[in-house]
């Protein structure tokens, strides 16, 4: 059995190992973002395949979306350390520094600087990078649907904002624009237009369009649950018709040529990066920097302490690997894995609630209280690894 001495000489072996395991994190981590962003292509994929707008677009959608991903990290350190560490024991590799007699504090040391370098990495990620890229894919989102609105869209598909649905047919040899726009006014009225044809005239600043429309109607509808019905049009007298159930008259217009200011902010409204606190970085989150929002009507704290948890999580994952090694032998050997993975999910989603129901008792008391679990479950891995250490020092998957 291996003592327990409190002293380390950093050793090439323990570097190499460091090293073996932060190769198979990468790996890992490349598969998982793989997997991931073959799943988000296909609702990326919907986003732009019937906008006037090139495949290149998915590209900045996808880029993106990809830090997203982090949210797996935990699992990739659990399972790349314990395939490395697992190869090792088959190699009696720790048979041998047992016999020169190594101590199992380095090997603990090794789990520590792992789980340090991946909380690390985590709070850079789930901090600063995914934020920034939530708002970068709003914005992205923003954009093509302003290539759209431009362009126009294929043949049966609308375009669809807050307050209108615009459908705008467009033509073979790009002579003609006919348009249709339904906007709701206000609770009591919709607007339906229709052009036969339309051009930007111009573009007079970053926001603001300027838009030429031959052959306009305009008819305004009362809007009683989008179940009002016109009847009983009069030609002899245009632009009044009697609505049924409501004793309103529409208002009707009709004109050759139409020039429109088209304030391109409030057809897509684009809020500023911070509209919610998933685009807050940790920083402004915990006030050492200026938010982009309004901290009272935001739960900042809360979010902050969730992106710790997780990267916590990332530190507590190496010293999981250690004690799953113990429990792995040729019986165990096919569930002892999936059990520790979901045993770190499981802590996941209790962190998370933790955080959720203990929101309300203030930042300082709820750091406390999450470092304090923390550091008590660590103390808990540690001192199981330190009681069950013959059992890494062996094989156990060759036959006996």
């Amino acid at each position: 059995m291996m003592s327990l001495r409190w002293h380390f000489g950093p050793t090439l072996y323990t570097v190499r190992l460091f090293a073996r395991t932060m190769i198979d994190v990468c790996l890992l981590a490349f598969l998982i973002e793989g997997l991931y962003l073959s799943e988000r292509f296909i609702s990326i994929l919907k986003l732009v395949i019937d906008k006037p707008v090139g495949l290149e677009n998915v590209l900045p959608l996808l880029a993106s979306a990809a830090p997203e991903v982090h949210l797996a990290l935990p699992l990739a350190i659990l399972i790349a350390t314990y395939r490395v560490i697992l190869l090792s024991r088959e190699n009696r590799e720790f048979v041998v520094l047992a016999s020169g007699g190594q101590s199992i504090l380095p090997l603990l040391q090794f789990a520590s600087a792992v789980g340090l370098s991946a909380m690390t990495f985590s709070l850079l990620v789930s901090g600063e990078v995914a934020p920034r890229a939530k708002f970068a894919f709003r914005a992205n989102v923003d954009a093509i649907q302003y290539e759209a609105l431009r362009g126009g869209s294929t043949p049966g598909q609308f375009l669809y904002f807050p307050n209108h649905t615009i459908y705008v047919w467009p033509t073979e040899r790009g002579s003609s624009h006919p348009i249709f726009v339904k906007q709701i006014l206000d609770d009591n009225s919709n607007r339906i237009v229709n052009a036969r044809n339309i051009e930007i005239e111009e573009r007079s600043s970053q926001n603001m369009l300027i838009i030429g429309m031959f052959g306009v109607a305009m008819n305004d509808f009362p809007n009683d649950g989008e179940r009002w019905l016109a009847i009983g049009a009069k030609p002899d007298t245009p632009g009044e018709v009697s609505c049924k159930g409501c004793g309103l008259q529409l208002q009707h217009l009709k004109s050759s040529s139409m020039v429109r200011t088209l304030d391109v902010t409030k057809l897509l409204p684009l809020d500023p990066r911070g509209a919610t606190v998933d685009e807050w970085t940790t920083p402004e989150l915990l006030g050492w920097m200026r938010p982009p929002g309004d901290r009272s009507a935001n739960p900042a704290g809360a979010e902050a302490m969730r992106r710790l948890a997780r990267a916590l999580l990332c530190l507590l994952a190496p010293f999981v690997s250690w004690l799953t090694l113990t429990f792995t032998t040729r019986r165990s050997q096919a569930f002892a894995l999936p059990t520790a993975c979901a045993a770190v999910m499981i802590a996941d989603i209790g962190f998370s609630q933790l955080v959720t129901r203990l929101s309300g008792v203030g930042t300082t008391a709820l750091w406390s209280i999450l470092l304090g679990t923390v550091c008590a479950v660590l103390a808990l891995l540690v001192a199981q690894i330190v009681i069950r250490q013959h059992l890494l020092i062996f094989p156990a998957l060759g036959r006996s």
